[in-house]
């Protein structure tokens, strides 16, 4: 298997989050535009997701049908701390790194939005979000990337693969 090293660009550390358990936190100010990390891990197909070979917080969706996760036994990383927010401050730049979506303050939590890579229409987030946006959906699926348009908000930091999803839907419409 091939494996990809995760990359982590900004001081970020582990905390306790508002919105679920433990979240990532960064150590400095964050501007926007900004890397702050890439995943890592190995590559695999989606019916592999229920195998059992695999960090159940690990699948980033990066190509229609292919998950970047981390095997079973691997340690976690700080990327397996981000906690899902329906108003997020990262999103993706390319199909693994994540960049800041606005200015990030020093000690402020990184969220993201798991539509921005979540393409398994059978997912669901297993608790209610508590995330307490104005905008919270309350139960995030595998399908949520088909509420965007090439013309929302946050469609830029979508998964590259996600967004030509994004723009079929719309021309199928």
């Amino acid at each position: 298997m091939n494996d990809l090293k995760a990359r982590f660009y900004k001081h970020l550390y582990v905390g306790d989050s508002q919105i679920s358990g433990k979240g990532l936190f960064t150590d400095e100010i964050i501007k926007s535009g900004e890397i702050i990390l890439s995943f890592g891990g190995v590559f695999a197909s989606m019916s592999d997701r229920l195998s059992g070979m695999y960090l159940k917080s690990s699948f980033v969706g990066i190509a229609e049908n292919t998950l970047l996760c981390e095997l079973k036994d691997s340690q976690l990383d700080l990327s397996d701390y981000i906690n899902h927010s329906c108003s997020p401050n990262i999103g993706f730049d390319d199909c693994i790194t994540m960049i800041a979506i606005c200015d990030i303050n020093q000690g402020e939590e990184l969220l993201c939005d798991y539509s921005f890579w979540e393409a398994d229409e059978k997912w669901k987030l297993k608790t209610e979000c508590n995330c307490g946006s104005k905008n919270c959906r309350g139960i995030i699926t595998g399908s949520d990337w088909r509420r965007i348009t090439s013309k929302s908000k946050y469609y830029k930091y979508y998964s590259p693969f996600l967004k030509r999803r994004i723009l079929k839907n719309e021309k199928q419409s």
